[in-house]
């Protein structure tokens, strides 16, 4: 069979499927079994805005200096691990800010960072004091020792990046109260 015969016969069977089904029709080839050349394409005009949509707001994160924050500490003693938190301002080398007991009591504490040696102290209402020596790793991890009035006793302590303190506090363990 001859090569244009069979295009022509395949084209004019596609043509005709296109036609039953709705589409539109295009007239036969030419009888030299060419193709007619195609149509010229459209142009279509797209509209470049003049100015770009500004960006949305960025939110403001809260700066974090040195080990700020809300840290959740766990004193461990023999008799069991207790789950406190310090909620630590910085500047300078100076720390300030609140102890968070088990009880759910607070207590001033003030303290000093020289490079990764963190001291804190908390001063209690009958006036003794909580004193916590120890090092910071990254500034995400504490670990040491709590010199109470009758024993020292290890104590860890991570950062817990939440802007209100109190969201820190779990129901579960590592929160108020439970050990």
């Amino acid at each position: 069979m001859n090569r244009s015969l069979i295009l022509g016969s395949a084209l004019a069977l596609g043509l005709a499927a296109q036609a039953a089904a709705g589409a539109q029709t295009y007239p036969s080839p030419p009888p030299s079994g060419r193709l007619p050349a195609p149509a010229p394409a459209a142009s279509a005009s797209v509209k470049i805005p003049t100015k770009a949509t500004p960006a949305p707001p960025k939110d403001t994160p809260i700066t974090r200096v040195g080990i700020s924050g809300v840290w959740e500490i766990q004193i461990q003693r023999i008799s069991g691990v207790t789950y406190t938190h310090f909620k630590i301002d910085q500047k300078d080398n100076v720390l300030t800010g609140q102890y968070l007991d088990q009880d759910g009591k607070k207590y001033p504490l003030f303290g000093s960072v020289d490079g990764k040696n963190v001291r804190v102290v908390v001063s209690l209402p009958n006036g003794s004091t909580l004193t916590f020596s120890g090092t910071h790793e990254a500034f995400s991890d504490m670990i040491g020792m709590l010199a109470l009035s009758n024993e020292s006793v290890p104590f860890t302590a991570a950062y817990r990046p939440k802007y209100n303190w109190l969201d820190n506090l779990s129901p579960s363990t590592g929160g108020i109260g439970h050990p």
